[in-house]
């Protein structure tokens, strides 16, 4: 009898895990389908703030040919370099500023704003 309820618990995970698995694709895969829609797929990768200044990692999907415009942070306007060409769709782009002020980095790109934070 034990065996039996050992087998049906593990059926049981496996089913729970997989189901987990679907729904949490199918979620994802909505989200960028919502934010191709409105006309722009990037995702912040990471944010690192040093005593250099503050670099920011962007992963553009594949919706975006537009180079990054301005950098803001915490509203202001700071000086900024990037990596992101004129067409950048579906690879890496680094941008970096000098500034060490703390608070949220605002990245332009095209008509579009993303915020990232440390």
């Amino acid at each position: 009898m034990l065996a039996v309820t050992i087998a049906l618990l593990t059926g049981a995970t496996a089913v729970a895990a997989f189901s987990i698995r679907d729904a949490s694709s199918l979620i994802q895969d909505s989200n960028r389908a919502a934010q191709r829609d409105v006309g722009v797929l990037v995702s912040v990768l990471g944010v690192q703030r040093n005593g250099t200044g503050t670099f920011v990692w962007l992963y553009d999907y594949g919706w975006v040919s537009e180079p990054v415009k301005a950098v803001y942070v915490s509203g202001d306007t700071v000086p900024w370099t990037s990596s992101c060409g004129t067409s950048w769709s579906g690879s890496i782009c680094l941008v970096f500023t000098p500034s060490t002020q703390s608070g949220v980095v605002t990245v332009v790109i095209g008509g579009f704003s993303i915020a990232a934070s440390d």
